[in-house]
């Protein structure tokens, strides 16, 4: 067995100058794709807005620790020193003139922090056929998936043809009309609107359909399945397939070639991963069937209608070809 503190006598290998030169170069030009689920992220520091709500513990004196709400002038009040300016400013500024401003009185404190706990002025709104519709204040602001998913995802009844963003824009309401629906089906990388503070998202409702399970962790079945909806994780099989089946199995306009699998990675964006479940079922490949985590979508998209029309006249489309193959023999003959 590999005993990991033991050191290993291991061989050396010469290596070319010219190799290591030639591997900078390519690995310069060559950007790898990522493996499913990771990325890589950069958050744009935090700027207070009206009604944010932060905790202020100052180390010296514990005494003035409390809890401080940004009014509507965007100002704090702190004790011994008064009002403090937070609206539009970012909390490593915010401390340092508390630090400055208190030493005036006590020399002795030289550290405050400033801990967000409620994003008030990031606040956005999710109503409609989701889990649960209500008012969300998250950071960074999530794009228009992301906000479903604060609210639970959406409800089996959801309609993603129809999703409605009410926007500001130069002090008067706008409204966009996304096809959420169409979007998951196209090929690529998945790239949705972000949300800005105060605005909107709406799912309409279809026809209602029969309840499913109601968690933030199910998994989110919807398109051309008999019955759309939320599943349970642990009620059976782990991988796309398994859950397809638990909502149905496909219709007969499903286009199973191009199954797509949804997930929210760490820093919250969206990544889409296409899927051929036709394939699976000939080789047993996995990476077509992949393993399922909770909070996971799978979206079975409609077949064109090209294919659509080849699939509803398959009987008389073969009874010609048959008959035209027999003119054909018979001639050869």
């Amino acid at each position: 067995m590999f005993d990991p503190i033991t050191p290993r006598r291991t061989a050396s290998v010469r290596v070319p100058p010219w190799f290591a030169a030639v591997l900078c170069i390519v690995l310069a030009f060559f950007q790898p794709t990522m493996a499913f689920g990771q990325a890589e992220s950069v958050l744009e520091p935090y700027r207070l807005g009206v009604g944010d709500v932060m905790q202020l513990s100052v180390w010296q004196m514990p005494d003035l620790d409390r809890s401080l709400t940004v009014d509507e002038n965007g100002r704090i009040t702190v004790p011994m020193i008064g009002e403090v300016r937070a609206a539009g400013r970012i909390a490593p500024e915010i401390e340092q003139e508390i630090v400055d401003r208190i030493q005036v009185y006590h020399r002795n404190i030289t550290r405050v922090s400033i801990e967000l706990t409620d994003h008030v002025s990031k606040s956005f709104y999710v109503l409609g056929a989701v889990t649960s519709p209500g008012k969300y204040s998250v950071w960074p602001m999530p794009d228009v998936w992301g906000a479903l998913r604060e609210a639970g995802g959406v409800a089996a009844d959801g309609d993603l043809s129809r999703v409605r963003i009410y926007r500001r824009r130069d002090g008067r309401q706008v409204l966009e009309s996304l096809d959420l629906e169409a979007m998951l089906a196209t090929e690529g990388e998945l790239s949705l609107p972000p949300l800005a503070p105060g605005e909107t998202v709406e799912v309409p409702r279809r026809p209602a359909v029969p309840s499913t399970y109601q968690g933030r962790d199910g998994i989110y079945v919807f398109g051309e399945v008999l019955r759309p909806g939320v599943y349970r994780l642990e009620a059976g099989s782990r991988d796309v397939l398994g859950f397809i089946l638990q909502a149905g199995g496909p219709t007969e306009f499903a286009n199973m070639g191009k199954v797509v699998l949804l997930r929210t990675r760490p820093d919250g964006s969206l990544f889409r991963y296409e899927m051929d479940l036709g394939e699976y079922l000939d080789d047993a490949d996995p990476s077509h069937n992949p393993t399922i985590e909770g909070g996971d979508t799978i979206f079975v998209p409609r077949q064109t209608p090209i294919m659509g029309l080849i699939r509803s006249n398959l009987a008389i489309l073969t009874t010609i070809a048959t008959l035209l193959t027999t003119v054909i023999l018979l001639r050869n003959n």
